[in-house]
């Protein structure tokens, strides 16, 4: 029996002291996970511009095509780069167009009237900001951060509490056939008997959130040692055949594309029952339409398709069928964990039970105070010489993190550093008939990255080119050969396109940064740039490397 009590003292315990010392940290977590759960619903009853009123009980919403049409009518000089139907038919739907001067903004349109309710350029906006502050801290570089695996680490407390937990109280199940909360017996059984109320309520979600937690973690340690999980889909991004891209006559534009309506209809013949909620109109011209929607038996997973921009043909797809069992474990962990795969009704069990896990952390510190504290003090006798309360808060110092990192994170997401060619122009040009502007997207010499340097440039198409180029490459070096060999393609839009090139070690400082530019026609017009001119960080660097 005196084996039985000390055990289960040491359970007690190791329960209270699991999440102790980072409980302040623990409870920020909590706490922000359940407001980013319904972020999106705040900004709904915030904005008015974001909701869907019908103007009439009988209203039957758009067609795609027809919610583009007025964005065309009203917006003729914008390029639209993919539109967003929310799950929920609350919501507007969201269409992201870029304008000649490199912005790009999110026009929110009433599916029922067509009308463009609001527009928003690209930059801050609360629903993001939540998911970076809860999930990452506001460190820049999401996965790899400090700042996500300090989040994720906390699954492993989470866990052992939810176990240790499990086995102090004893015959827990009890507590769901006759729950007890004495709240006029004193402040001790009272928060003693709300953290077991509200924890055996909250198995299942507790279960959920340090489940999907650990593969975060677990995640996180593979991409550090570059262990790659087997995949399904395409091993690289699915690309049209060149000679399948049609030409124009000389000087022509554009070929005609595809409505959204065909593409939507192509999507429902190939998965009946799923709703299209996302198309994507691809970053270049080589690129397919992706469109996708909601898995109509796994909910948690998407299903899509790419197709031919230009002839319609179905180019590939992406079926919960065709991926592994371990795709789809892995991939339904971030969806699980947010409780974005349903609708309004599971969102709102998702921040009622965030809200009592918060709670949960709370009241375990009112306990741990009342009588861990003392427990501790009889199971080790020199406690009471080594313990000071305020060492186990300084948890809370973890908060100076994202206090700290706000103000970058402010100034990285205003629209004005959202837009544009980025932090410096480095000219205008003229390649054949067309003209072009260079721009070097962070000023500075080019990023270690995976053991290989690369630098950002961007590039912005100016009259008729934007209608008559097909697609720019950029190479560092002069090209060898046809267009195949002039280096990486850009991507984006006419009125702003990017690509990240490759540096090599022994680049000269006198080196030329070329451009190659295709028309709808065939046409190719080449135009070289010295390094220096285009980024003199990077022409320094390899000045001092020269040395």
């Amino acid at each position: 029996m005196a084996s039985t009590a000390s055990s289960a003292r040491w359970w007690f315990l190791a329960h209270g002291w699991l999440a102790l010392p980072i409980w302040v940290f623990l409870f920020f977590v909590c706490l922000t996970g359940s407001i980013a759960t319904v972020s999106q619903e705040i900004v709904w009853l915030a904005r008015p511009e974001v909701r869907a009123n019908p103007p009439s009980s009988d209203a039957r919403m758009l067609g795609y095509d027809g919610v583009l049409a007025v964005i065309a009518r009203e917006h003729p000089e914008a390029i639209i780069r993919r539109l967003d139907r929310p799950v929920k038919s609350m919501f507007a739907w969201t269409v992201k167009a870029e304008y000649p001067d490199g912005k790009s903004v999110d026009h929110y349109v009433n599916p029922y009237t067509g009308h463009i309710q609001g527009s928003e350029p690209e930059g801050f906006s609360f629903r993001s900001f939540m998911q970076a502050l809860h999930g990452w801290l506001l460190f820049k570089d999401m996965k790899a951060s400090v700042g996500w695996l300090l989040v994720s680490l906390l699954s492993v407390p989470l866990l052992g509490s939810l176990i240790t937990g499990l086995v102090v109280y004893k015959r827990f199940w009890r507590g769901y056939l006759h729950p007890r909360l004495r709240w006029r017996q004193g402040a001790r059984v009272f928060w003693g008997d709300l953290h077991r109320l509200i924890a055996i309520w909250s198995v299942p979600f507790i279960l959920i959130m340090a489940i999907t937690g650990l593969w975060f973690l677990t995640d996180i340690v593979f991409k550090a040692s570059h262990v790659e999980l087997p995949e399904t889909g395409p091993a690289v991004p699915v690309m049209l055949d060149r000679e399948g891209v049609p030409l124009a006559a000389p000087g022509g534009q554009v070929p005609p594309r595809i409505g959204l309506d065909k593409a939507a209809q192509i999507m429902r013949e190939t998965f009946p029952g799923v709703e299209a909620s996302f198309f994507s109109m691809g970053d270049h011209a080589f690129a397919p339409i992706r469109v996708r929607g909601q898995g109509a038996h796994w909910p948690l997973l998407t299903e899509g398709v790419w197709i031919d921009p230009y002839s319609g043909k179905l180019e590939y797809v992406r079926s919960i069928g065709n991926r592994s069992w371990l795709e789809l474990v892995t991939q339904s962990m971030r969806p699980l964990h947010t409780g974005d795969f349903v609708g309004l009704g599971l969102k709102l069990v998702y921040f009622f039970f965030g809200l009592m896990l918060t709670t949960l952390v709370a009241s375990g510190l009112v306990i741990w105070l009342k009588r861990t504290a003392r427990a501790t003090a009889e199971a080790w006798p020199g406690f009471a010489a080594h313990w000071r309360r305020w060492r186990f808060h300084l948890s809370g110092l973890m908060l100076m993190l994202p206090l700290a990192l706000l103000p970058q994170y402010l100034a990285d997401h205003k629209p004005a550093a959202r837009a544009g060619l980025g932090q410096r122009i480095a000219g205008d040009f003229d390649a054949g008939p067309w003209r072009l502007t260079l721009g070097e997207w962070l000023q500075g010499p080019p990023r270690l990255v995976g053991g290989e340097y690369e630098k950002a440039f961007t590039l912005a198409l100016r009259g008729d080119a934007v209608r008559q180029v097909k697609a720019v490459y950029v190479r560092l070096g002069r090209p060898r050969g046809d267009v195949r060999t002039s280096g990486h393609l850009l991507q984006g839009t006419p009125y702003r396109m990017f690509a990240v090139g490759d540096v090599p070690e022994d680049i000269r400082p006198d080196a030329q940064l070329w451009l190659t530019l295709e028309g709808w026609d065939g046409s190719k017009h080449r135009v070289a740039v010295p390094l220096a001119q285009a980024s003199p960080a990077t022409a320094q660097w390899a000045r001092d490397r020269s040395r």
